[in-house]
């Protein structure tokens, strides 16, 4: 966070794939962008192709720390119709802590203690894609704190392909260049 201290909870990607492919794993995590919370946070996953079915999603777990081991944590990952008819994949989380915004200030120097904190800090999670069309639709990737919903998410527009070798075939291509 640059500047001041954020007034109110916020959350932004930490790290985030480019493009979630059929059955590998796609990792993501978010990490405070703003004060704390003890309300928890919410994941979901929608779009056109959520909604008709075209895209499926499973495996939801979170990487968390048990006895000072990095554990994954499965979680279930439902299937919901909201009120306005559409169906999005969502799990809630109220169990959650988010951290305050760890302050950091543009062209320092980062240490291994600072790198500690920020991994300590991240909240990560990890969910399967099952597609198998021949196009690359694209899924709304959204994980909102519960106390600030509608300023404080972290959102993002991501392509679903069947191309297990998409990152081959897109290295081929810039080689060609």
């Amino acid at each position: 966070m640059f500047g001041g201290a954020k007034k109110q909870v916020s959350l932004r990607f930490s790290t985030c794939g480019e493009v979630m492919i059929d059955q590998l794993p796609f990792s993501f995590g978010v990490e405070s962008d703003g004060k704390a919370s003890d309300k928890g946070l919410c994941v979901a996953i929608s779009g056109d192709d959520v909604d008709n079915g075209r895209i499926k999603f499973s495996g939801l777990t979170r990487n968390c720390y048990v006895k000072g081991k990095l554990q994954p944590v499965r979680y279930e990952f439902r299937l919901i119709t909201k009120s306005d008819g559409k169906r999005i994949y969502q799990a809630k989380f109220p169990e959650i802590k988010i951290p305050g915004a760890l302050e950091s200030k543009p062209f320092k120097k980062v240490s291994e203690q600072d790198m500690i904190n920020r991994m300590n800090n991240e909240i990560s999670f990890k969910v399967t894609p099952h597609f198998s069309g021949d196009d690359m639709p694209e899924v709304m990737l959204t994980v909102y704190p519960f106390e600030n919903v509608l300023t404080g998410s972290a959102a993002m527009w991501l392509k679903v392909t069947s191309d297990t070798d998409y990152f081959l075939h897109k290295l081929k291509k810039i080689k060609k260049k």
